[in-house]
This record gives C-alpha cells, sequence and structure tokens, in this order.
C-alpha cells in the first residue's frame, strides 16, 4: 500500500537520524505518544484526512496538540515536515512503522495472548518465557479476555494467528459433522 512505503521512508530515516543522535528511545515514545491520540480520538483522525481543512489550520493544530507533549525535537519536526507536505493523513502511518522499526532493532516481538478466562500471573510468565525461548526475542505480551472463546486460547502476533481456542474447534468438528453427512 502507499500508505505503508510513505509511512515506512519517514520513519526509517527518524529512526536512523534518532540512533545517530542516541534519542531512539525517547523517540519511539513519541511515535507511540502520536499513535496513541490518533488511534484514541476519532475526531483527531478525521480532522487528519479531511481534505476540506487546509494544510495550515491543519499545522496550526499538530503544532498546538503535540506542543510541549514530545520529549524529542526530532519527531516535532518530522511531525511538522509531514504535515506542511500534505502527507498528514500518513502520520500514524510514520508512527506505526517507526514503531515496527524499533522493536525490530531492539529483538522486541509483541503479541496478543487471549483466553476465555483471565490469566493467573504465572501461566501468563510461562508463556511468555516460552515465546522467548523459541524466538529468541523479547517477547512482549498484551492479555486479553474473550469469554466466547469458550476455553483455550488464541494469540496474535503480527499477522498470524494461533488459534487453540475451544470455539474454533467445535466450529471444525462442525463442519467435519456437516461435511460428512
Amino acid at each position: 500500500m502507499v500508505e505503508d512505503r510513505i509511512g515506512h521512508r519517514y520513519a526509517k530515516s527518524a529512526f536512523d537520524l534518532a540512533e545517530e543522535k542516541n534519542i531512539v528511545d525517547d523517540a519511539r515514545s513519541d511515535m507511540a505518544l502520536i499513535l496513541d491520540i490518533y488511534n484514541q480520538n476519532k475526531d483527531f483522525a478525521d480532522f487528519l484526512k479531511s481534505p476540506l481543512i487546509s494544510s495550515l489550520k491543519k499545522e496550526a493544530v499538530t503544532n498546538a496538540l503535540f506542543e510541549g507533549k514530545l520529549k524529542t525535537d526530532l519527531v516535532d519536526l518530522l511531525v511538522k515536515l509531514v504535515v506542511r507536505k500534505g502527507r498528514e493523513m500518513y502520520l500514524p502511518n510514520v508512527a506505526e512503522a517507526f514503531l515496527s522499526i524499533y522493536d525490530e532493532a531492539k529483538g522486541i516481538l509483541r503479541g496478543v495472548f487471549t483466553s476465555a478466562t483471565p490469566l493467573p500471573d504465572g501461566v501468563a510468565k510461562e508463556v511468555k518465557s516460552l515465546m522467548e525461548q523459541k524466538t529468541g526475542k523479547t517477547f512482549e505480551m498484551e492479555q486479553g479476555v474473550d469469554p466466547e472463546l469458550i476455553g483455550g486460547f488464541t494469540l496474535k502476533i503480527g499477522d498470524t494467528l494461533f488459534d487453540g481456542s475451544i470455539a474454533t474447534s467445535i466450529r471444525k468438528m462442525k463442519r467435519e459433522f456437516i461435511k460428512n453427512n
């Protein structure tokens, strides 16, 4: 997708500069903040995408929104550049790509573990430890609860979904039963 390529180009350049200046962790924090604001505020997302709002207005609003909130001048200047170039709708793509590049560089793998009931702390630590042993990377795991799974779990890492839920097993058995009758 065009958005991903544009986002990756800006993010890669920003990441390289952040490494040069030894501010990668602060820049990561800034990018996470931008993405959080975008994801949590539909009005802001619509604002960035709107062709009816002038670039000058978008520049003024984004400057005011992020003023004093960003830890690095690098990310502040990047936001201003992206908006000034009329590519503000790609800002979340830039932030996502930066976070992805950061994780790759630091050897971090992120996933979402969902179970029918909350996991006891010991089980969550075991899952984390097992994933770190299998991948050789640091595994950061979000936990979710979905009672519709009935039992078992799902683990989503990037675009890959490991589905060990009872609900999926029941659906598969039902399909097989219908197919064989």
